[in-house]
């Protein structure tokens, strides 16, 4: 197992500064993903990291060597892209031992890599098969079966998932983390889907901007966002925010006073500073049915039926404000409600820097 480690990577297309100063560090056998929105710099990072970019500044450590000027094909890492790549006319057999092949390994060795990822990824009835007489995910696991066999040092994955189906999606999902626990491979990837990144990782590295705005393990993020971004972008659905100022002790909130006492504060808090509270829909619940917390009156807006469990959408003053229900409660309630707030679990950042107080 090896590790990699970016240190102060940046990089620009003209004034656009797609990196800046990263840094990121993978321990051996790690998962780490890169997560966020379209245009964040999370696959040109990771293509930074694979050598398939040029970078302005900075070093890529793998395994403890320097490789920021080496070829991708001597970096020691596998690949697996978006798109399945695979050769249309070989079979399966042939497109996980062509890269094999190349590198003029023995013919035995060749074959023992092949039935073996084979047997790993339930290909061996289709290895006589064409990509054209698979399924998607059949094609999806060829792809990483293609990269598997080269028994690299680290595994890079460029949204793999997204040309999926949900269905397949979820049992992808499994099969990539079930390999990761049996083999410990270390892998960096790349994906916009928070319930992925969540699922998937060992630590999240949130990206915005050409930045990592924290780097954490998928509980920490959820639980202690560093910042407004990643409060608001992990968890589905998102965290109510509500903009107030610090006063006394308490939020004020449209006249509304929330006491700072319950939640969970680095620091003493100025008074007149302004903030913004954030609180997850799962820590609002209904007083009447004996949820605890701080007790605020607010008005029903509309339900929202999730399958699992029903959210609901109330009015807080001017502020919407989200609560996860039971299905079957659910359909009881409408009119005024007296909702419990949770504090102990809320975030509380400062409006200027977005920072986490």
């Amino acid at each position: 197992m090896s590790g990699v480690t970016v240190s102060a990577i940046a990089k620009a297309y003209g004034s656009l500064k797609v990196l800046q100063d990263i840094d990121l560090e993978v321990q051996p056998g790690e998962f780490t993903v890169l997560l966020g929105p379209s245009g964040c710099g999370k696959s040109t990072l990771l293509s930074a990291i694979a050598g398939l970019d040029e970078i302005d500044s900075g070093t890529v450590t793998i395994a403890g060597e320097d490789v920021t000027d080496r070829e991708p094909s001597q970096r020691g890492i596998a690949m697996v892209f978006q798109s399945y790549a695979l050769y249309p006319t070989m079979t399966v057999r042939g497109n996980l031992s062509f890269g094999l092949k190349v590198k003029r390994l023995p013919k035995a060795e060749i074959e023992r890599r092949v039935g073996k990822t084979a047997d790993m990824l339930q290909l061996t009835p289709l290895l006589d098969r064409k990509p054209g007489q698979l399924s998607g995910g059949q094609r999806q696991r060829v792809a990483i079966g293609r990269a598997l066999v080269q028994d690299a040092k680290l595994f890079l994955f460029d949204e793999p998932l997204s040309n999926l189906d949900a269905k397949l999606r979820t049992e992808m999902r499994v099969e990539i983390k079930k390999l990761h626990k049996d083999l410990g491979m270390t892998i960096v990837y790349v994906t916009h889907d928070q319930i992925e990144a969540m699922t998937l990782a060992t630590r999240i590295a949130v990206m915005k901007g050409g930045q990592i705005e924290q780097y954490a393990a998928p509980d920490e993020l959820y639980e202690r966002p560093a910042t407004l971004f990643v409060a608001g972008f992990v968890g589905a659905p998102a965290m109510n925010f509500f903009p107030g100022t610090v006063h006394g002790g308490h939020v004020v909130i449209d006249g509304l006073s929330l006491p700072l006492d319950p939640l969970p504060l680095a620091g003493a808090v100025a008074d007149g500073t302004k903030v913004i509270l954030g609180v997850r829909p799962e820590h609002v619940g209904l007083a009447d049915d004996g949820a605890q917390g701080t007790i605020v009156d607010a008005s029903t807006d509309f339900l929202e039926p999730m399958g699992a469990d029903t959210l609901g959408w109330f009015l807080l003053g001017r502020h919407r404000i989200s609560c996860r229900l039971a299905p079957q409660r659910a359909r009881s309630v409408s009119g005024l409600v007296r909702l419990a707030l949770d504090l102990r679990h809320a975030s509380l950042f400062d409006a200027n820097s977005e920072r986490r107080l």
